[in-house]
């Protein structure tokens, strides 16, 4: 069974949906991070218990994965995933299999955080997503300097579908102007290897 399952999303609520109907294996709990802040309605499904949080504004990714992960302190492991990818048949068990306290899975299709099981081990070790890239964007790939610097390896889980840059190409939202600007700074932090963490004039300047 999955302890957790945490799913952060802005706008694109029908590939929400689509996702969370190619969900087959047992989840104890889902929890929908709604960073729109207008509510979304979701399928029945597998799951024992349901919330949908619904945001005052947009967490980013780093923060939503950071708010998985502190839901999901009591447990082992907890998964989280993208809205807009899905669950091949037997991957979401495949998953549980791999993952453990002491372990980070990852998809072994690029790109390979759309889902990912973090053990409570490895953020004991190694922390937190740094919450200076906002509000997408490079907070993976510095994750995984991280872990290389820790001694922790990144283990590969089964392969699951994803469409890529589905928020960023939300048609009318504009987030590809928007992030023109929040990418090339996100890369200039990746690149100065400081750990910056929560900034609020960053995260206003840089908000899609």
């Amino acid at each position: 069974m999955i302890p957790l399952l945490v799913v952060p999303t802005l706008t694109r609520h029908d590939l929400l949906c689509r996702m969370l109907n190619t969900v087959d294996a047992a989840v104890e709990r889902l929890v929908v991070i709604d960073n729109s802040g207008r509510g979304v309605e979701i399928p029945d499904g597998p799951w024992e218990q349901a919330d949908v949080f619904a945001m005052p504004a947009n967490l980013g990714v780093a923060a939503s994965w950071n708010l998985a992960i502190k839901m999901g302190h009591r447990h082992p492991w907890v998964m989280v995933c993208s809205d807009d990818m899905r669950w091949p048949e037997g991957a979401m068990d495949g998953f549980a299999a791999q993952s453990s306290e002491d372990r980070l899975v990852v998809s072994s299709m690029w790109p390979h955080w759309c889902a990912f099981t973090m053990g409570m081990g490895v953020v004991e070790q190694v922390g937190l997503f740094d919450e200076g890239f906002y509000p997408a964007y490079y907070e993976d790939t510095e994750y995984e300097r991280r872990l290389r610097n820790a001694g922790v390896e990144l283990t590969k889980g089964p392969a699951v579908l994803h469409d890529n840059a589905s928020t960023l190409n939300t048609p009318g939202a504009n987030f590809g102007v928007k992030n023109t600007v929040s990418f090339q700074s996100n890369q200039a932090l990746y690149n100065s290897a400081k750990h910056l963490g929560f900034k609020p004039f960053r995260w206003r300047n840089q908000a899609w």
